[in-house]
């Protein structure tokens, strides 16, 4: 028997022609006695999973049951197991990336500040500044991105629309190379080009965009989405080393610097596992090592960044001293 992917056995099945192949054969090579054997186990199953379902223990029937009565598989609250509260994976590339860089950017710059400025209130001043230009100047990236995006997108869309509408042959052949490497018999795949020309030129174009191109449809505000998060990422993590030189006095500045300091270490060690700790999964010791691992790297990059801007910074002034 062959196996299609289940990628095209998904859009096979959405564009109605499985459902008629699978009605119109449901019981074409089974005898009278093999239907009605199957109709009969069909009543026995509905009949038991009543049973089974009359038989659970609910909250109203038995309030005194014990709690893992209550519970199944899925947990106390199987209903909100269900839901899909993980964010999309655009939404989380975008707000690593506007969290590590707001995480390093404004402290490398208000560390090294707080090196030769004298006044506390001057490093808040100009790591503030920085914050809200490197929070819109992010938003403003994330927004050009999404509708470079968009564009791209919908410039394929219509080529591919022009490329296939009229030409069967180029249709066959993006066929053959996509499912070159599955091994089909000729059998499948003239069936599957088959199905495509007796589609609508709309099903063929968003099936070459999904399979070939693999370019999925842009979602309307992802764009505004991409931006906020960006951007609100960015302030919110740079914030973080920015609030010990607003506590502190301005002639404290070294005591600022301090504080920032062990802020930051704890917040990028912190977002380093958490990072990690999403992409590889939260259990095992192997993910644990990993998180580890991704925990000290995200630390060793802000030093590094720190470390550079502090004596590119330093080494400037001592240069203009000298000179003077």
């Amino acid at each position: 028997m062959l196996l299609i992917p289940s990628a095209w056995h998904n859009w096979y099945k959405s564009s109605g022609k499985g459902h008629e192949r699978s009605r119109s054969n449901n019981f074409s090579g089974l005898s009278a006695p093999d239907a009605s054997s199957i109709s009969s186990e069909k009543s026995v199953m509905e009949t038991s999973s009543d049973t089974d379902l009359e038989s659970q223990p609910t909250h109203g029937s038995n309030p005194g049951a014990p709690v893992s009565s209550l519970q199944d598989k899925k947990g106390f609250f199987p209903r909100l197991s269900r839901l899909d509260l993980k964010p999309s994976t655009q939404t989380t590339e975008d707000a690593v990336m506007g969290t590590s860089d707001g995480m390093t950017v404004p402290f490398a710059l208000t560390a090294s500040l707080a090196g030769i400025v004298p006044n506390a209130r001057y490093v808040m001043l100009a790591g503030l500044a920085e914050l809200t230009a490197g929070a819109i100047s992010m938003a403003l990236g994330g927004l050009l991105q999404a509708n470079c995006e968009a564009e791209s997108y919908e410039a394929t869309l219509r080529d591919t629309r022009n490329n296939i509408a009229g030409s069967a042959e180029q249709m066959n052949e993006i066929i053959d190379g996509l499912y070159d490497s599955w091994n089909f018999s000729p059998q499948t795949l003239a069936l599957i080009k088959q199905d495509l020309q007796n589609s609508t030129l709309e099903g063929r174009t968003k099936f070459i965009m999904q399979f070939h191109h693999q370019r999925p449809e842009p979602v309307n505000n992802r764009r505004y989405k991409s931006a906020s998060t960006l951007g609100v990422c960015y302030f919110l993590a740079g914030l973080l080393g920015l609030l010990p030189y607003v506590f502190v006095t301005k002639n404290h500045i070294k005591l600022g610097l301090y504080i920032s300091i062990a802020i930051e270490v704890v917040a990028l060690y912190t977002f380093g596992y958490v990072k990690t700790a999403i992409n590889v999964g939260w259990h095992s010791k192997e993910n644990i090592w990993k998180a580890l691992r991704g925990a000290i790297y995200m630390v060793l990059v802000g030093a590094v960044a720190a470390s550079v801007a502090v004596g590119l910074i330093t080494g400037v002034n001592e240069g203009q001293h000298l000179t003077e």
